[in-house]
C-alpha cells in the first residue's frame, strides 16, 4: 500500500507543522478543524512559510475543511489535536462513515495507549495505529509509530514509509502508556524535581549541570517550561495511574502547586523561569517560598547528572522488558526525542563512574540541622 492523500484532524501547532511538511514533500493535504478562525490562521501560516521558501505553487495542494465527509478518498487520516474521550468518540464515529476501506487512521497517542482509544471510538482495528510527533514538528526527526496486536503489517509499513518520505525517523513501538519518549520523560523530570526539593541546586544550576555533562541542548526545567507544566503534570498523572501507581513515578507536589497557580511555563510567561519574548530573563520568585531548602546544598555537576539519569536508565530497562523493545530503538528514540548525543544505555556504559550511588551521610540530610 502507498499513501498519497493525507487528512489531518486539528490545526494546532502539530497539525499545521505536519501539514506543511507533507506539502513540501509533494503530498495532497486536507486540514480539518471545528473552528474556522483556527483553521484560517493555520492556512495563513502555511501560506506564509511556502512563500518564504519560494514554493507558492504548492498551495494548490492543501484544502482547509470543516466537513468530515471531505476526508473521503484519503489514504491516511492523522489526529493531531488533543481532545477529551467524549469528543473523540463523537468525531471518530462520524469519521468512520467517510473512510475508504484501506484508509489508515493514526490516532494521537503520546501518553494514552492506542488500544484504549480504539475501545471507545470503534476505529477499524486492523487499520488503526498511533502517531506521536515530537515537538517542534518542523525540526524534530522522531515520530513514534504505535502498533496494537490488531494492526496489520501492510498498514504499519505504509505509515512508516510515509514518514520516511518527509524526512522523519519512525520508531515502531508496541502499544503502552507513554510509549518511549513520554515514559522516559517522567523519571527525567521527577529526578530533577527531587534534586530541587532536596536543596541541591536552583533550576538554572540543575539545568546547566545536566546540559554540560550530557552535552544536551536543554535541561529538565527548560523542557518542562517548553512543554507546559500543566501538560507535563497531566502526562505524569496519566502514566502513573496506567502503570499501577508505582512510587518511583508519583507526581511532584511542587509542580502541582505551580500548575494550580497558573504558572505553566513559556506559554504563561512564568514557570520554573520567567520569560520575555520567549527568552529566559529570571527564575520564578515563588520557588523559595515553596521549597524550604532551595539551593542550600551545593552539588557537583556529575552528581546532579547522575541523580537525573540514573532513574531514566532504570526506567529504560523496565520499558524494554515490558514491551520487548530493542536497546537500539530506545536509544534512538531518546536521542532524537530529547536531542541527546547518547541514549540512556550508552550514558550508563560511558559514564559508569558517575552512576555509582554514593553513601548518604547524616550531614547530607538537611532536616538534621
Amino acid at each position: 500500500m502507498e499513501i498519497n492523500a493525507i487528512g489531518i484532524m486539528g490545526s494546532n501547532d502539530t497539525g499545521t507543522g505536519a501539514a506543511e511538511l507533507f506539502l513540501k514533500n509533494g503530498f495532497q493535504v486536507r486540514l480539518y478543524d471545528d473552528f474556522k478562525d483556527s483553521l484560517n490562521i493555520a492556512l495563513a501560516k502555511i501560506s506564509w512559510s511556502l512563500k518564504l521558501a519560494g514554493k507558492e505553487e504548492l498551495l494548490g495542494n492543501i484544502e482547509g475543511i470543516q466537513d468530515l465527509s471531505k476526508f473521503n478518498g484519503a489514504d491516511i487520516v492523522i489526529e493531531t489535536a488533543a481532545k477529551s474521550a467524549e469528543e473523540r468518540k463523537v468525531y471518530f464515529s462520524k469519521l468512520r462513515k467517510h473512510l475508504d476501506q484501506h484508509c489508515v487512521v493514526a490516532a494521537l497517542c503520546g501518553v494514552q495507549p492506542v488500544r484504549e482509544i480504539i475501545e471507545y471510538t470503534e476505529l477499524p482495528k486492523e487499520r488503526a495505529l498511533g502517531f506521536h510527533f515530537i515537538k517542534p514538528v518542523s525540526s524534530n526527526l522522531l515520530v513514534e509509530v504505535v502498533r496494537t496486536d490488531h494492526t496489520k503489517d501492510e498498514y504499519l509499513d505504509a505509515a512508516a514509509n510515509l514518514l520516511r518520505k518527509i524526512g522523519k525517523t519512525p520508531i515502531i513501538i508496541k502499544d503502552n502508556p507513554g510509549q518511549i519518549v513520554e515514559r522516559l520523560t517522567r523519571p527525567f523530570m521527577l529526578g530533577a524535581l527531587k534534586l530541587l526539593e532536596s536543596g541541591k541546586g536552583y533550576p538554572h544550576e540543575i539545568d546547566s549541570a545536566f546540559k554540560e555533562v550530557a552535552g544536551a541542548p536543554f535541561g529538565p526545567f527548560e523542557l518542562a517550561d517548553f512543554s507546559g507544566l500543566d501538560t507535563d503534570y497531566q502526562a505524569t498523572e496519566a502514566i502513573y495511574a496506567a502503570l499501577g501507581k508505582p512510587e518511583r513515578l508519583a507526581p511532584s507536589p511542587t509542580q502541582l502547586r505551580l500548575v494550580q497557580y497558573g504558572q505553566l511555563g513559556r506559554k504563561s510567561t512564568i514557570g520554573y523561569y520567567i520569560y520575555e519574548e520567549g527568552r529566559i530573563v529570571g527564575e520564578n520568585p515563588v520557588l523559595p517560598n515553596m521549597i524550604k531548602y532551595l539551593g542550600l546544598k551545593k552539588t557537583f555537576k556529575g552528581d546532579i547528572f547522575a541523580e537525573i539519569m540514573r532513574p531514566v536508565i532504570e526506567e529504560a530497562k523496565l520499558l524494554a522488558s515490558e514491551i520487548m523493545a530493542s536497546e537500539y530503538d530506545i536509544e534512538t528514540a531518546a536521542k532524537l526525542g530529547f536531542g541527546w548525543p547518547k541514549g540512556p544505555f550508552a550514558f550508563s556504559r560511558d559514564l559508569a563512574h558517575l552512576m555509582t550511588k554514593k553513601k548518604v551521610s547524616e550531614f547530607d540530610k538537611l532536616d538534621t540541622f
